[in-house]
């Protein structure tokens, strides 16, 4: 029971940290400066509703895809956790990651109904390390049903957390700053360059065997 908690903690903050709800918080607030609260909360809300649809629906096809291209979550694994360990270095250096945000993507967030979908919603929100770590979760061999069902419920979660801290983004802009913001990804991209080390460790330790 406290081996399955712990799996369901690790789950929340790996997609805690690799969503980064915080650290979108200053890029939010740059993005819709001149926007009035109801075009804010309309930003937000396409951005949620993109990200959850990004990460869920490739975690439940995810499998399937394994499938067609004959890769095994071992490989996934190492490859993912390699991606997230270069998506933590640019998080603890205060950089926006280009593993997350492109320069065209940059260019194309100047348009006001695109916002919420790009940049925020993807791919600062459902990036490629958003949409990797919850296959990976999702599909790890060694979970049961039930199991997996905590991963989708330990995701929504995330999400949701994710919506009233950007919902309520200028309180938390005022009160962290840009700094404060910073900080806190910082700190949450040292427990995410830990999670990549510990997937591409088990991804290597199950492969091992096979060679």
């Amino acid at each position: 029971m406290l081996a399955d908690s712990l799996f369901l903690v690790s789950v929340f903050a790996a997609m805690f940290a690799i969503i980064d709800p915080v650290g979108t918080v200053p890029i939010l607030m740059a993005l819709t400066d001149n926007y009035s609260r109801v075009e804010r909360l309309d930003v937000i809300n396409k951005g949620i509703l993109t990200a959850s649809g990004l990460v869920l629906g490739f975690m439940f096809v995810g499998k399937y895809i394994f499938e067609v291209l004959s890769i095994s979550i071992s490989d996934f694994m190492i490859a993912g956790g390699i991606l997230l360990f270069i998506v933590a270095i640019d998080m603890m250096f205060g950089r926006t990651s280009r593993a997350k945000l492109t320069p065209g993507e940059e260019q194309e967030s100047l348009q006001k109904g695109s916002v919420g979908i790009v940049p925020i919603g993807t791919p600062l929100l459902a990036g490629p390390g958003a949409i990797t770590t919850a296959i990976i979760y999702f599909n790890i061999r060694s979970i049961g049903v039930v199991d997996q069902i905590g991963v989708f419920l330990m995701i929504i979660l995330v999400l949701i957390v994710s919506y009233f801290i950007l919902r309520y983004s200028m309180i938390i802009f005022e009160r962290l700053g840009r700094t404060g913001s910073l900080i806190l990804s910082r700190i949450m991209g040292l427990v995410l360059a830990a999670i990549g080390v510990s997937f591409v460790i088990s991804g290597i330790t199950a492969i091992i065997p096979t060679i």
